[in-house]
Order: C-alpha cells, then structure tokens, then sequence
C-alpha cells in the first residue's frame, strides 16, 4: 500500500527533526568539548604562572642562601632577636667580640632565609622553607609531604611540587634538592654531609588562593561565552530547522496542489462535455478524452500516436490541414490559434458534421503541444434551427406567427416599391366549436383549416396567425384585383370546409378584410384599416369581403374606434388612467359631523386628459370595460389603503361597474382578493350599476350583487328612470341606494314630468328601505327642492366639481 502525500510529509518532517537533533547533539557536544578543553587549559595556564612565581620565589631564596653561604660566615650581633645558636657550638669561633665589645654570633644561611620569611613574608605572600631528613634544628623537621619529597629527591628527582592544602587553605609547594656546597659543610660538616650529595630540600609554599578565584572567573566567563554561542548556535538550528519544516511543507502544499491540480486536470478531461484532442507538430494525437471518443466513434487507445489528419479531418479538408502541419514544422505561425471557428469533422462512419474549434499551443520543454477544443454542433445548430422557427412560426398551426408578420410587413413598408395588399381574416362561429366540444377540437379545427389556407396563397406570399381566430396574408407585388380574387378563393375554401369531431359536423365562416398597400402608411394604419374592414364584414352579414376605402364612412368609424381600443390598451399597459372623486352629500346632515362620501370617476391621459364620453363607448365595444373596472377597483382600494385618515372617515365610495363585467365569472373573486390585499372595509364600497345593465342581465346581476353583499359591499342602481321596466325588477335586485337619472334632476324645476319622475323614484325608494342619490344637482334651488322631496343625497357640480385625488 503506497503513502499519501500526507505521509511522505510526515516521513520528510521526521526526517528533518532527526537531522536537525543530530545537528543540535554535534553542536551541543562540541561545545561541552571545548568547554572541558578550554577549562583545563585555564586550570594548566594557572599551573603553569602558579609554578613560575613559585619557582621564582624558590630561586630568590637559593640565591640568597648561595649568596649568604659565598661569604663563609656571618656574624649578626647577639641581641634579644638572635641568640648564639646552640646547633652551631660545634663551630669554632661561633661568637666573637668586637674591639669595641660588642658581641657578635654566627648565624645560618638557612636561619636568615627562614627568619626573613618569618618576619618579612607578607611582603610577597610566599613562605620559604629550608628542610632535611636529620635538621639542626627541630622546626626545620620536614612534613609528611616534604618526606615525600625528600625520598622522590634521592630516587633523582629534581624537583617536586603539588597543591596541598595549608591551614585549610590552597597552596602550591615546591621543592627543589639542597645540593651539598663547600659553605655548607661549616654547619652541616659533622652531620656526615659529603660535597654534592643531597642535604635536604629547599621548598616554597604559595598561596593559590589569587590564582583560584582568576581561574574561576576566567572559565566562567569562558563558559558563559561558549554557552552564548552554544545557546545562539541551537536557536539558529531550531529557526533553520523551522523555516527548513516550513519550506518542506510549502513545498509539500505545492506538490499536493499540483497533484490535485493534475487529478483535477484528469478529471476534467474526462468529465468534459466538450472534445478535447492534442496533437504534436508532427500531427500525432497525444490525447484524446472521453468526449472525443463519444463524438467521433474512436476509442482512446486506438487513437493516441495515429495522425489526425487521415482519421478526423474530411478528405476534402485534409490538405489544407497538411500544408498548415508542415508549415509549423517549418517555424511558420498558425493563423487559427486561440480563435473561435466552425469547421467540418469527421466521424468513425465517415459522415461529416460541424463542430467548433478553438486551438491553444503549450510549449512543454522542446515539444510543442497543440490543443483542440471542440464541440459538436450538431444538436445546436437544429436547437437554432427549431428556436428560430418557434421565434416566427405559431406553435399550433406553424403558420407564420405575428411577430414574424409585422417584422415583413414592416420590410415592405420600408422598401415601398409595388403594389401590395393585406387580408385581415377572422373565423365566423368558431366560437361554437370551442363552447360545444371544447378548446382541444377548437384547435384541431385551427391546424386543419390552416393547412388548407396554405394551399390558397403562393409560396412567396405571408400567411401567419395573427391571434385566436385571426389570420393576415400578406401579399407582396399583388394588385388588389389579385387580391379579392385570393380572398375569394379562400372565402370559398373555407365555405366547402367540414370539420368533424366526435360524430358532430362544424362548418365555419370567414370574414376577410382587404387593405391595398401604395406606401407612406405605417403599420399600425395598415392593421387599423384592414380589422375595421373585417369588423364591417362582420357586421354586414359575416363571410363575406369588405374592401377598405378611407372614403367608406362606416370604415372610418370603424377605424378610429379600433384606434381608441389601441389607445385604451396602452393606456392601461402604461397605467396613464387617472382618478378623479365627486363628492356626494347627505341634504340632512350637520355639517361639523358629516362623513366622507363620493364617487370614484376615471381620467385617461393621452396627450391631453379626457374624459371618460371619449374612450368609454369604444371599451363597451371592444369588451375592455371589465379591465378598466379591474384598474379602477385595484388602485382606488390602493389609493384608501394608502391614506388611512381618508378610510376612517369615510361612510361609502362608489365605483362604477359596466354590464361587461357583472359577466366575467372571477370578477367577484378578483374584487374579494383586492378587498383582502388592501384591508379595506368591504362596507366601505358601494359599486354603481345602470339600471339598463341590471334589468338586461338580470339573472347575473342578482347572482353578482348576492355574492359581494355577503363579504359586506353595498350597491347603487345608476341612472334609475331610464329604463321604464325597472320598477318591476327593482325588488328583486338586492340594492342600498338609487341614482335618479340625472336628466330629471337636470329639469325638474322647469319640467313637471320629470319633476313628478323624481318624486315618483324617491317615494317608491323609501316604501321598498332603500335610500336616494340625485345626480347632476347643478343649483341650489335643485337642492332645496329636492330636500323638500325628502331625497337621501345629492351629487353635482353645485354640491362639488370633480377633482383629482389629494
């Protein structure tokens, strides 16, 4: 089992920590070696000037002694200091008397040298000593050591020293033999003493106690020096040693790095979606992934060492190939390197299929490596191909769709050469399909009707799908005479077409509006002009062909309201839709405690602002009366939410609803979850709706009002009276509150009908619980007449203007 990197690191501190111990044990151990060595040379360097002074000091003595002897005898005078020496009464002559009778005795060399120690040896520290194996005199008798060396001088030796201790104290003593001279035998001459043989020892005894403590104090401050150096010496080794550990394991990182670097390489290479083949310059294949192998049907041990050129580049491409491969063996440069490019390639089975290509060159050494990185276009280019035709064709039928038909028709617009025209074609009853058998038979009509539209038009011509039951050609370089006879021919088509679906049979009809198009229009014109001439079609009968002629006044009525439902449409999209209130003000109330009422009313900006007569008859006709509702609902409880003083005082807001949306199923839902979002009081809201609305959709609008009273909202029946069968139906309508119409209101003072109206509405809303509003109050004398009639509310341009919401 081989070790990771981990353990060969391991292995390497190991390693390191022995070689840097074996390091510190070598320093450490050389330097206890110096330390001895060092030590004993200071002790020897002590001995050694120890010796020197007592040797000097030994030779000072001898010198005075030979000096003392030379002169034969010396006579010192008796005095209480020096008494004749009774060890010298054997000498003739041993005291004397001078003539002026002072008395003289002989005194010893050896008791000079002695006394001058005794007396005067702490001048220098050193006591001399003059000894022998049979002295004169008892305190010359020598010591065990100087026996000693008293016998060592007999067996030769010339000298002897030693460090002894002396009263407890460190000395150096040493001894030289007394060699016999001719003076000596004055004294010593009975003894049996012969010239040159040995008559004793003269010795000295210095004090090492000076030379001690330097001693100490010099391998003291040796050691320490050398335990400097030794202690320097182990921190150098253990910071080596630590920046050596560090090196190793940043070295050790690195080449686990490139090792993870290098099986991460590996693995992807292997995992790469994309093909990735090296060559050498000579053409060889060095690598060649997985991928490689799944795209060109090659397996990788087959391929590496093989030329590229005869297994993957198409025959008709491989010279060119050659010719380049030649040219880098040359020195050339290649031209394609690290640019992105779409060749051909070829597989295993010999078939050719587009890839793209970039190539990269790595110098390795003296090898030159080129890479290619290819990826198999295959698969892209048909997704391109299928996204491109889902970008311009219609899902369900592949016609053309919309956007690709605005995108020609704008082009000829552009060049405005020729004559060209446009069908605008919406189905008739296609609607009856979709209710009796369902949307999925709806567009199974859809696709077949759309095949058989293909076959009435030219291949150059556009037919696409413009919306749900909508289609457009486009005729490019067509008169309109050509025109209404593709037009016919299709009106035709479609007549003798029979769908089947689950035993039934369905038939439709088409209604075509034709435009011609001389240049200088726009686009918007051109769709505008060709669905109010579909619309007339329709209108005059369906299945039929209507020709646009801007001097045909229907059209043009036609026109302009297809340019309001545009405008109402971006309007919303644009949210350029205003509101505006109109107060409504109760006739018995006080004024300090009045609460807040009034009627949200809507603005549209276009240019200028307008009011709702302009865009609102077009909206009831083009069914885009519920999304206004939507908006008006959602940002008038928006705009409540949004002012919280406003909601707490008020007592009820009204918002008008058309006949449109009481239809819509999931509009009561929609008004319960803006109800809901914006916190707002369901009590709050009083929805206005025409008496016409509600009389003609009865079922509806009691089914409508039923579900928004049970969350707790109120209702109004606008512009009661105008309808002369709603007294009948007003029981059954679940309302709070009736507007008078104001066109009774308007004359009423003027008018004893509407006058009579007016008090007719008010007298029946009381008998049924249900309280008035009088709408279009434009005096004060309206409103005193209409508080005198007991009238609930009055609103109008004398009670208060409309006006932007605050």
């Amino acid at each position: 089992m081989g070790l990771t990197s981990e353990g060969f690191g391991e292995v390497e501190k190991n390693s390191l920590r022995r070689s840097a111990l074996l390091l510190g044990l070598i320093w450490s151990l050389g330097f206890l070696a110096l330390g001895f060595w060092e030590s004993a040379k200071i002790r020897d360097n002590t001995l050694a000037l120890a010796t020197a002074e007592a040797r000097a000091h030994f030779f000072k003595d001898s010198a005075f002694r030979l000096w003392a002897t030379s002169h034969g005898r010396i006579y010192v005078p008796v005095s209480a200091m020096h008494q004749p020496d009774k060890y010298m009464a054997h000498i003739p002559e041993r005291d004397l008397t001078t003539p002026s009778g002072n008395r003289l005795t002989l005194i010893n060399p050896a008791t000079m040298v002695r006394q001058m120690d005794e007396h005067f040896g702490n001048l220098y520290g050193v006591a001399g000593r003059i000894t022998n194996t049979d002295p004169l005199r008892p305190e010359n008798a020598p010591d065990d050591w100087e026996r000693k060396a008293l016998a060592r001088f007999h067996q030769g030796a010339e000298e002897v020293f030693e460090f002894s201790g002396i009263a407890g104290k460190p000395h150096l003593r040493l001894m030289r033999p007394l060699k016999v001279e001719p003076g000596c035998l004055l004294c010593h001459g009975h003894q049996g003493w012969t010239l040159g043989g040995i008559g004793g020892a003269v010795g000295v005894a210095l004090p090492m106690a000076g030379y001690l403590a330097i001693q100490e104090g010099n391998i003291h401050r040796v050691l320490a020096i050398f335990a400097s150096l030794w202690l320097l010496g182990v921190l150098g080794i253990n910071i080596r040693y630590w920046q050596m550990a560090k090196q190793q394991e940043a070295q050790r990182q690195i080449v686990d790095r490139l090792s993870q670097s290098e099986a991460r390489k590996a693995s992807i290479l292997d995992a790469a979606l994309d093909c990735i083949i090296s060559i050498d310059s000579a053409g060889r294949i060095q690598e060649f992934n997985p991928a490689a192998e799944k795209t060109f049907g090659y397996r990788r041990t087959e391929m590496l060492g093989r030329n590229l050129a005869g297994l993957l580049i198409p025959e008709d491409k491989r010279e060119r190939h050659l010719e380049g491969m030649i040219r880098l063996q040359q020195g050339g440069a290649l031209s394609a390197l690290n640019r992105r490019f779409e060749v051909s390639a070829q597989h295993a089975d010999g078939r050719c299929f587009p890839v793209e290509l970039i190539i990269t060159q790595d110098g390795l050494g003296h090898e030159t490596i080129y890479t290619a990185f290819l990826r198999d276009l295959t698969s892209a280019q048909e997704m391109e191909r299928k996204l491109s035709h889902q970008a311009s064709h219609d899902a369900l039928t592949d016609l053309f769709n919309r956007r690709e038909f605005e995108r020609r028709m704008q082009r000829v617009l552009a060049e405005a050469q020729g004559e060209h025209c446009l069908l605008y074609m919406d189905l008739d009853q296609f609607k009856v399909v979709n209710d009796t058998s369902g949307h999925v038979a709806g567009d199974e009509l859809l696709r077949q009707l759309s095949q058989m539209l293909k076959n009435e038009v030219r291949i150059s011509d556009t037919l696409a799908r413009l919306g749900g039951d909508e289609f457009g050609v486009l005729l490019e370089y067509c008169s309109l005479k050509a025109a209404q006879r593709v037009a016919e021919a299709i009106l035709k088509a479609v007549e003798s077409f029979q769908f089947f679906w689950d035993e039934r049979r369905y038939t439709v009809g088409i209604s075509i509006g034709v435009v011609p198009i001389h240049g200088g229009e726009t686009y918007t014109e051109i769709m505008s002009a060709a669905d109010a001439a579909c619309y007339t079609a329709k209108e005059q009968g369906r299945n039929r062909i209507q020709i646009y002629s801007p001097n045909d006044l229907e059209l043009a009525r036609r026109r302009e309201e297809m340019d309001w439902v545009e405008r109402i449409k971006s309007g919303l999209e644009e949210n350029r839709f205003q509101l505006y209130r109109q107060s409504i003000v109760a006739l018995k109330e006080e004024m300090p405690d009045r609460p807040l009422r009034f009627e949200f009313l809507i603005r549209l900006w276009d240019r200028v602002l307008l009011a709702p007569g302009a865009f609102l008859a077009p909206a009831e006709r083009y069914g885009l009366m519920p999304a206004i509702d939507r908006w008006v609902v959602r940002n008038a409880c928006a705009w409540l939410a949004a002012h919280p003083g406003e909601l707490q005082r008020l007592d009820f807001a009204t918002i008008n609803l058309s006949g449109h949306t009481l239809s819509e199923d999931n509009f009561g839902d929609c008004v319960t979850r803006i109800l809901e979002e914006f916190a707002i009081p369901p009590e709050k809201i009083c929805f206005e709706i025409t008496e016409t609305a509600a009389v003609s959709n009865l079922e509806v609008a009691v089914r409508f009002i039923g579900k928004l009273k049970g969350l707790g909202c109120r209702f109004a029946l606008d512009d009661f009276g105008s309808g002369m069968s709603s007294f009948g139906y007003l029981k059954n309508l679940a309302v709070d509150f009736l507007k008078i119409d104001g066109t009774f209101v308007r004359d009423m003072l003027n008018d004893p009908i509407d006058l009579a109206m007016v008090r007719s509405i008010n007298d029946i809303a009381q008998v049924l619980g249900k309280r008035t509003i009088a709408e279009f109050v434009e005096s004060e004398a309206i409103k005193e007449e209409l508080e005198k009639l007991g009238v609930d509310f009055v609103q109008g341009f004398a009670i208060a203007r409309p006006e932007p919401l605050p």
